[in-house]
């Protein structure tokens, strides 16, 4: 391992076989803040995948390795001030961590993949700062692994003839659980085209076709994926989940509907119980718009380690317990936020479980923000509404478990 990021990442051994970089004994001495930016969404365009030398070369990253994405090359000579990508780890040798930071920056002791050899593919959505040149790098720490990514969209204040899209906090609301009646669609999603469901996301849906989802699949009965995209299209080429048999995974999506509000479902083998959760969605700017909704990244930044006691007791979340966590006023983040995007780790869980992120203050939502594994290192972000005093609240109805936060940066209110 190279010296310089070894020390940077003096990786902390959790529970057997885990690891995860170990909380920063101190902030960075200058962050770096992006201009207020919009949305603009990508159909799921791939722009790394190492399994075919798409964008880097044939064969899996190492060790210590970085991989350099040049997103100014790849959307021809746009450079947005931050990516949204879908990043997956396939065929990890040994538990690891990815981490993804722009270009020209130092390294952040933050994870936002986090890869298995008990996983043959492992899925998490990731924002990220694109540097100043127009690069932004992926490490990964031990092992070797193929990489491969799905741009979703990116954030821009610099696009002449358009205004974008603005985030609009919503409130948080189970659109779909194939467990339940919920949503009209009882049983398993079934593999294939003909197995498609199309989901009503009308009741929460405004003038928009592009919504911010929490997608979860529970009680699958093969390896597969599941990929989200508009009602009445072939099923996409991309995924927005990746699971194995008996696995339960979360992750987020900037989900495209239809016209008329129909959301597609697909997996292509076996049969899931699948549920979605609204968190939000991205409305149409106007010249006239104000700056609420707008998205400012930020150098990621540490908030919460239980492991260390940071941001909270160094003890693990214990059944029925909530955390109350404070996610501004660090790494430029100011006091007052709409919404703060946020990498959820859970580890040293000795069960499954899961943990339900939302507004310190507010009512629970019976949704869930991120679904952990007992013995292992589960990650998703999520998005995450803020209480006027800058606090988040996470719940975890059941089991032990050590939770990791980081923000990756905030939308304004």
């Amino acid at each position: 391992m190279r010296a310089s990021r070894a020390a940077a990442f003096a990786a902390l051994m959790l529970a057997a076989g885990t690891v995860l970089p170990a909380a920063p004994t101190a902030a960075a001495a200058t962050n770096q803040v992006g201009p207020a930016s919009t949305w603009f969404s990508i159909s799921n365009y791939r722009i790394l995948d190492t399994r075919e030398g798409k964008n880097a070369p044939v064969g899996t990253v190492g060790p210590d390795s970085v991989t350099r994405l040049d997103i100014t090359k790849i959307l021809h000579g746009i450079t947005p001030n931050a990516v949204v990508m879908n990043v997956t780890a396939v065929d990890a040798t040994a538990n690891s961590f990815i981490t993804a930071f722009p270009g020209g920056r130092p390294m952040p002791t933050v994870s936002n993949l986090n890869a298995t050899p008990n996983h043959k593919v492992t899925t998490n959505r990731v924002t990220v700062q694109v540097g100043a040149d127009g690069v932004v790098n992926l490490y990964n720490h031990v092992g070797n692994v193929h990489l491969v990514a799905d741009l979703q969209g990116y954030y821009t204040d610099r696009y002449p003839g358009s205004e974008g899209n603005a985030f609009v906090v919503g409130e948080p609301t189970r659109l779909l659980d194939t467990r339940t009646t919920v949503g009209g669609h009882p049983g398993k999603l079934v593999g294939g085209a003909a197995g498609v469901i199309n989901l009503d996301t009308s009741p929460v849906q405004g003038p928009t076709d592009n919504l911010v989802v929490q997608a979860t699949v529970t009680e699958p009965t093969e390896s597969a994926h599941l990929s989200m995209y508009p009602a009445g299209q072939s099923p996409w080429s991309t995924s927005d989940l990746n699971f194995d048999p008996g696995q339960t995974v979360t992750n987020v999506s900037y989900a495209y509907t239809t016209g008329d509000h129909r959301l597609a479902l697909y997996t292509n083998s076996g049969q899931a119980h699948v549920v979605v959760d609204f968190i939000g969605s991205f409305q149409r700017r106007t010249a006239e718009s104000g700056t609420a909704g707008l998205f400012i990244p930020t150098d990621p930044v540490r908030v919460l380690d239980t492991r260390e006691g940071l941001g909270a007791p160094a003890a693990k979340a214990g059944p029925d317990s909530t955390a109350r966590v404070k996610v501004t006023g660090l790494n430029g983040v100011p006091e007052t936020v709409a919404a703060v995007v946020l990498n959820l780790t859970g580890t040293n869980a000795g069960e499954n479980g899961h943990v339900t992120a939302y507004r310190a203050g507010a009512a629970r939502p019976s949704t869930s923000s991120l679904n952990y594994t007992g013995n292992e290192d589960t990650g998703a972000m999520t998005v995450v509404p803020v209480s006027t005093d800058g606090y988040i609240e996470l719940y975890n109805p059941h089991g032990s478990v050590d939770l990791v936060a980081d923000v990756q940066g905030y939308y304004s209110s």
